[in-house]
């Protein structure tokens, strides 16, 4: 007699941010988990996006599958005067239209679907509980904002937050990236008795990547973000490279990324005359290049104000590189002596002298056993299995 098939889990994703047709950078991240996921169920994904460049349509429905996923990422226009009450209202009843029909047709690509798995509060929580009152469906949240973080002050208004703290209640689990997110959600009153951290995904392309670090008169360090100086804090990482690079000539750092502030800190860079032989700005970097330029650094920098965890630093490690970061957000759960240094945030005299440290061979990382501890923990096999059982356990807690 063989074996029943086990039937897989429909699992509906609903992302706050995702690569979309003006930008393939935002939410990765998300993207990741959901592939990861698709290892072991069936998942969809749906997104929204308020920006639509379709002249005549008010919502333009863009249907793919990418990776093996079923996709609908839906765009539409806001309105275009403001209008006290009667617009905020109008943005609401558009943003609630466009998600309902890309799950009108995820749902019926994947013939229904088992549960929510939410991915950014709050609005898409208030989809995800309508689903639970009216179909009974359950949802699980993953959040990724560092908005709840107290120095950020972006967590705000009264119905923002009592939306948030209903939706996290009814969540039958809620996943954060580091477990100083999950208490920095709690002290905020979002209460609920299934918190869990979850890591990010690290792509499959940087499994496979030679890490083979060969002796190097120059030094190459690399930053990678979304350019967005608030929290990055990339010019304070440029005055510490400025002054560096007038005391020694044997590094390199090369700034990776693209984003709102990109211009204003290749401006910025010009006018503390940072020489094009210390410091490159290479623009956006995806899949292969963004992997082949990360494998030849010997140094990750991630000098933020405020962060809870960057996938970025995920991907270092896979690829056996150590990292210097600010002493913030969940980094100091990942980051320790054995595969990097930590120095407080906006220290730029102590950033330089871990910089010095290292350039001077007076810190010593073992590359392979950096890569070695991490690359199981990151895996989409890893996080896909974990995410399954997630999900078994939640359907079976309601049957």
């Amino acid at each position: 007699m063989t074996k029943k098939t086990e039937k897989k889990i429909k699992v509906l994703y609903l992302a706050r941010w995702y690569p979309n047709r003006f930008d393939p950078m935002p939410g990765l991240f998300i993207q990741r988990h959901a592939e990861a996921a698709a290892k072991y169920c069936q998942v969809g994904v749906v997104y929204t996006h308020d920006k639509n460049d379709k002249p005549g349509k008010l919502f333009d429905a863009e249907f793919s599958v990418v990776n093996g996923i079923p996709t609908a990422k839906v765009y539409y226009n806001n309105p275009k005067h403001n209008i006290p009450f009667i617009s905020n209202l109008i943005k609401a009843c558009r943003f609630l239209k466009a998600n309902f029909i890309g799950i009108k047709k995820i749902s019926k690509e994947m013939g229904g679907f088992d549960l929510v798995h939410v991915h950014i509060l709050t609005r898409l929580g208030v989809i995800a509980l309508f689903y639970k009152i009216f179909q009974n469906k359950p949802y699980i949240i993953t959040e990724h904002w560092s908005r709840y973080l107290p120095v950020t002050g972006t967590y705000s208004g009264f119905f923002r937050k009592l939306a948030t703290k209903w939706v996290v209640k009814n969540a039958a689990v809620v996943t954060t990236v580091t477990q100083n997110l999950a208490i920095a959600m709690q002290n905020r009153g979002l209460k609920n008795k299934n918190y869990r951290v979850l890591a990010n995904v690290v792509d499959e392309q940087f499994y496979l990547a030679d890490i083979n670090k060969t002796h190097k008169v120059q030094k190459t360090l690399i930053h990678v973000s979304c350019f967005e100086d608030r929290s990055k804090n990339i010019t304070g990482m440029l005055r510490a490279i400025s002054s560096l690079s007038k005391k020694r000539n044997d590094f390199i750092l090369k700034l990776v990324g693209d984003g709102m502030d990109f211009q204003a800190m290749k401006d910025y860079a010009n006018k503390l005359d940072i020489s094009s032989e210390r410091l490159v700005f290479t623009g956006l970097l995806e899949g292969k290049s963004l992997v082949k330029e990360m494998s030849m650094a010997d140094l990750l920098l991630v000098f933020s104000n405020y962060e809870n965890f960057p996938v970025v630093i995920n991907e270092s490690f896979v690829l056996g590189i150590p990292v210097l970061a600010t002493r913030v957000g969940g980094i100091p759960e990942f980051v320790n002596e054995n595969n990097g240094m930590l120095v407080n945030s906006g220290d730029e005299t102590a950033f330089e002298k871990a910089l010095n440290d290292f350039l001077d061979n007076k810190l010593h990382f073992n590359n392979s056993q950096i890569q070695q501890d991490s690359k199981r923990a990151f895996s989409p096999e890893t996080i896909g299995e974990e995410l399954k059982n997630i999900y078994k356990n939640v359907l079976g807690s309601i049957k």
